[in-house]
């Protein structure tokens, strides 16, 4: 049943999977439980520990010397101890990691409700989860789906099914305001993968992966934003992640 795409990507939770040590790029949510950048007086790394959704503690590494990074300096005014984030970077070990060597590295708050709504008429852009009912109203076909949710293991903002190696385009749902509304996306499955514009009446909504997928289940999420264009040139962005696959 297509359905069950949904239902999967609400529950997989990659992120929150224990695994072995990580290779390569990781992505991880949970709290900041301390912070630390004294070591930044000597040149040294700065630490920020975060409590790591079933994972543990982590440290995440920041350089003293953001001009050698590829990655944008972290805002660490922005952060606060107990202050959820979602963290990108290079592992070093199954409880470290640094950000630094790739564009898509960042230590951000995660936005779970969302960026103020900016440009427009002034009104706000509201999107709600979805939920089961929903999707299963929305009768969406094809053979893989996709979803963003703000949340692993959270009921999604934005849910589509497509076909792979199709040119019939994906076909989705967003919940505006109390309104289930639909929208596409050229390419079918494959399409979405790396991220996607879907279109729909009087909106437009941008999917941008930012990091590499996180855990090593068959359908690993990887960390994206979600931006919402609506046709009076307001728009609105979440921060969260994008999980494709069965």
């Amino acid at each position: 049943m297509s359905m069950a795409i949904a239902l999967a990507a609400t529950s997989c939770a990659a992120p929150h999977e224990t695994s072995p040590a990580p290779v390569g790029d990781v992505a991880v949510e949970g709290r900041v439980a301390s912070i630390d950048t004294r070591p930044w007086m000597y040149d040294g790394h700065a630490v920020v520990e975060v409590d790591v959704d079933g994972r543990g503690r982590m440290a995440v590494q920041l350089p003293a010397r953001w001009n050698l990074c590829q990655a944008m300096p972290v805002d660490v005014e922005a952060l606060a101890v107990g202050m959820r984030v979602q963290a990108v970077g290079a592992a070093e070990g199954d409880d470290r990691l640094t950000v630094c060597s790739d564009a898509g590295h960042r230590l951000a708050p995660l936005a779970t409700d969302g960026d103020a709504t900016r440009g427009g008429d002034g009104s706000a852009i509201e999107l709600g989860p979805l939920s089961r009912q929903e999707i299963e109203a929305a009768a969406l076909a094809g053979e893989l789906g996709c979803s963003f949710s703000v949340e692993a293991g959270k009921p999604p903002l934005l849910l589509a099914m497509g076909n792979v190696a199709s040119k019939e385009p994906a076909r989705g749902v967003v919940k505006v305001g109390d309104y289930v509304e639909p929208v596409a996306a050229p390419g079918g499955f494959d399409g979405m993968l790396r991220g996607a514009r879907f279109s729909g009446a009087g909106k437009t909504v941008d999917i941008e992966v930012t990091g590499a997928a996180s855990g090593g289940a068959e359908s690993p999420a990887q960390p994206a934003t979600l931006t919402y264009h609506r046709a009076d040139g307001a728009q609105r962005s979440w921060t969260g992640w994008w999980q494709c696959g069965p």
